[in-house]
């Protein structure tokens, strides 16, 4: 069923959209955290959530009916940005693109940046993307060998079909 669950409150100041929101059990660590909570008959279940200087780990647990909010780190290339397109593979996330205003001027972003869950820090790749990218969503391929960009815009507003 379809059902209000609980209202809770994001302990943040930041308006919150075109963010990076995930289910912690896509990787390895949460589906392994999930069937021991299943075999003592709980229902865990943990989300994480990125937008601009915003990085908390969200924790549900259905038998109480109670969210618990854990504060993530953020890095500063990253902190300014939204809008990226993001994949999850196993225990890291890929962040590419994303915007930011400043001096009333839209800055679109090249920048690749990679967070490790379980170790909880931030890489920015030196390589960048072959042009400034935001408004997109990422999607890995069935092999995990490639991962795609699909839709969004560039700095000049041309709309993208894809990129590998």
């Amino acid at each position: 069923t379809f059902q209000f669950i609980k209202h809770d409150t994001l302990p943040t100041n930041d308006c919150i959209d075109y963010h990076c929101f995930i289910s912690n059990s896509e990787n390895g660590q949460g589906q392994e955290m999930m069937k021991i909570n299943q075999q003592k008959n709980k229902q865990n279940y943990q989300m994480l959530l990125f937008c601009r200087k915003t990085g908390l780990s969200i924790g549900y647990d259905e038998d109480n009916n109670t969210f618990k909010f854990c504060r993530l780190p953020v890095c500063k290339g990253i902190a300014p940005l939204d809008g990226y397109a993001y994949v999850c593979i196993n225990d890291i996330i890929l962040f590419f693109g994303g915007q930011y205003y400043k001096n009333n001027n839209n800055i679109v972003s090249k920048s690749v940046h990679k967070y490790s869950i379980q170790g909880k820090k931030w890489t920015t790749f030196k390589d960048i993307l072959p042009i400034p990218l935001r408004y997109c969503c990422g999607l890995l391929n069935e092999d995990s060998s490639h991962i795609y960009t699909i839709e969004g815009y560039n700095s000049e507003r041309y709309k993208l079909t894809h990129m590998k």
